[in-house]
Parts: C-alpha cells; structure tokens; sequence
C-alpha cells in the first residue's frame, strides 16, 4: 500500500474550530456505528477529553487495513460555500446544510480531506460516513505508539456513472496499522499540519 507516483498525502482540512458543541450520534441508525461493527471497531469515550473514539476488538498485524475513510464527495466550490464561507451558497448549499441541521448533523468543517483534483472526502455526515471520522489525532514519532495509523491514498480508475452522465474519478483513504495492536486499543493518526491551521 502506498501513494501513486506523483501524488502526495491528503490532507486533513479545517479552517477554524467549531464553535458550538458537537451533535449527539444515533448509534441504532448511524452508518458510522455499523460500519465499526463490520470492521471490528468499537466507538467509546476517549481519553483526556479527546470526545469518542475508536477502539479494536481484535489484535490486528502492522500493515492490515482497517477500514476505508468515507462520507460525501464535494467539490472545492461546495467546501469554499458550506464551511469555508469564501463563496456564497448556493440553493443547493442550504438544502444541504438544512438537511444536515434536520438529521442533527455537524458542519463544522473538521472531517474534510483534500484528495486533490478539488475534491474532498467529508466524514462529519454520521449518517453516510465510516467509524473512520472517530479515529483521534496523535503526533507522529513522539516516542509513543499513540499514533499507530497512517491514512492510505489510492486513486481508482476512472469509470462511467450512467447516472452521472460523465467519467467519475474515485478516490479512497484507508487507514493502515503502522504497527501490530492489540485488542483494546484506540487507534490515532497524526491529522497533519494543515489541519491545526485556523486561517
């Protein structure tokens, strides 16, 4: 597993903190809670505040995929309207955000990674997205093994979405054990420098 030629780590994006406290999950309707459930993670309060987390519930070898990074695909103009607030919304952007507000979903920004071609993956939609939007930051090497998960970028080949009408370009995360862990673990990756910027 590793980057293609050419291309770089995504990068987790967020442009400010959230301002208001995080919406309460529906774990019996959550796509987040049964995707943990399929990949053997268990979603718990994490340590030192850090909000939940997730957790295995088996010992895993260095190297194993644990799971895929997903949500909703948005384009660059999407991100600038709904979260970066540089353009202005469109109809569709307040439909969005109103659905969101509806299904008492986030939209605060902090589970958006930049897979190039101005895509982004946003993880912060409960109801769409993988257990992967509760794997906690660590830093890397920091002398502990906190940070035991690297996050995997691959690009599929192109193929034609009749629905769509056109070429879709997909893009998968995956996080990977950087080393083995056991059972009981919280799994963390390092969220990157562009994700502390608050510009």
């Amino acid at each position: 597993v590793g980057f293609p030629s050419g291309a770089g780590a995504p990068q987790q994006e967020s442009h400010g903190k959230p301002s208001v406290p995080r919406p309460m999950i529906d774990p019996s309707t959550s796509f987040s809670y049964a995707s943990a459930f399929h990949d053997g993670i268990e979603i718990l309060p994490a340590p030192n505040g850090k909000g939940l987390g997730a957790f295995l519930t088996t010992n895993v070898a260095q190297g194993s995929i644990l799971g895929e990074y997903s949500g909703e695909i948005l384009t660059r103009k999407e991100v600038e309207a709904r979260y970066w607030k540089t353009r202005r919304e469109s109809k569709e952007d307040r439909k969005w955000r109103n659905s969101r507000k509806r299904r008492n979903q986030g939209i605060s920004g902090d589970y958006l990674f930049d897979v190039g071609d101005d895509s982004f993956i946003d993880g912060e939609d409960a109801d769409c997205s993988s257990w992967c939007r509760f794997a906690n930051h660590a830093p890397p090497n920091d002398g502990t093994a906190a940070c035991n998960v690297e996050v995997i970028w691959r690009a599929e080949e192109a193929s034609v979405d009749a629905d769509l009408k056109g070429i879709v370009d997909t893009h998968h995360l995956y996080f990977v054990a950087l080393v083995a862990i056991e059972a009981g673990t919280e799994l963390c990756y390092d969220y990157g420098e562009e994700y502390w910027d608050s510009d």
